[in-house]
């Protein structure tokens, strides 16, 4: 992909606007809820879905609640203890979720409590088809080709190393777009290996398409996401 064009971040956003009311005690947070889907391991000609829930703040939240459609609820986890983001752990289903609005109570770390609602949509995003992920032929660059998706407003690209607790993310680029006048099928991203090889190993390239709610790229309504070993 030869022209990269950044889309707007919904936490950046968020950043913005807390730094301009630096002069106020508010707690502010973006409440969302998503459908993402992956590919079922088992049988990669089935799609699989689940709900994901995320709130996120500049402010420290020392708790977050979310109360579904049909009433039940869940409490999220505080990513890495850091109290800027709770999320639940996604539960993949063959059946597409339900449309509904989803309410959030949040509680600060100055002693606020927050309410916020999102609405889950039905439309998803499939995963995206990787054709190939290699080295260059000089062998100082990795390359990895997809194809792209109708629907898909951005893409973000992960590489880890390791599994489970050892996973080690190194390698983000935030969400790009391609800004051809003509959009295109096939999709490239490359990057210097020195990059993304911290040594000898396997490394797992996670690709994402994102959709947006609207123009404004603050929430998300769908994400499909696949991954991509590579050895290096």
């Amino acid at each position: 992909m030869r022209k990269l064009q950044l889309a707007a971040l919904g936490f950046f956003i968020l950043l913005g606007f807390t730094g301009c009311k630096k002069n106020t005690t508010a707690d502010i947070g973006l409440a969302d809820v998503f459908v993402q889907t992956i590919k079922n391991p088992a049988d990669t000609s089935q799609t699989l879905y689940a709900v994901v829930n995320s709130v996120i703040s500049t402010n420290i939240m020392t708790s977050a609640t979310v109360v579904a459609p049909n009433n039940s609820t869940m409490q999220l986890a505080n990513y890495a203890n850091s109290g800027n983001s709770f999320y639940n752990d996604p539960v993949y289903s063959a059946t597409s979720p339900s449309p509904g609005v989803y309410n959030y109570s949040v509680k600060f770390q100055d002693g606020q409590s927050m309410a916020y609602s999102n609405t889950l949509l039905t439309t998803t995003l499939p995963p995206p088809f990787i054709k190939s992920l290699s080295k260059t032929v000089l062998g100082d660059s990795i390359k990895i080709v997809w194809k792209a998706i109708p629907n898909a407003q951005a893409y973000t690209l992960k590489v880890t190393t390791g599994t489970g607790a050892s996973s080690v993310l190194v390698f983000y680029a935030a969400p790009f777009y391609d800004s051809s006048t003509i959009p295109k099928a096939i999709l490239t991203y490359g990057l210097p290996i020195g990059s993304v090889s911290y040594g000898a190993g396997i490394y797992t390239f996670e690709l994402d398409a994102l959709l947006y709610e609207s123009t404004a790229y603050t929430y998300v309504q769908a994400i499909g996401i696949s991954t991509k070993d590579i050895t290096l």
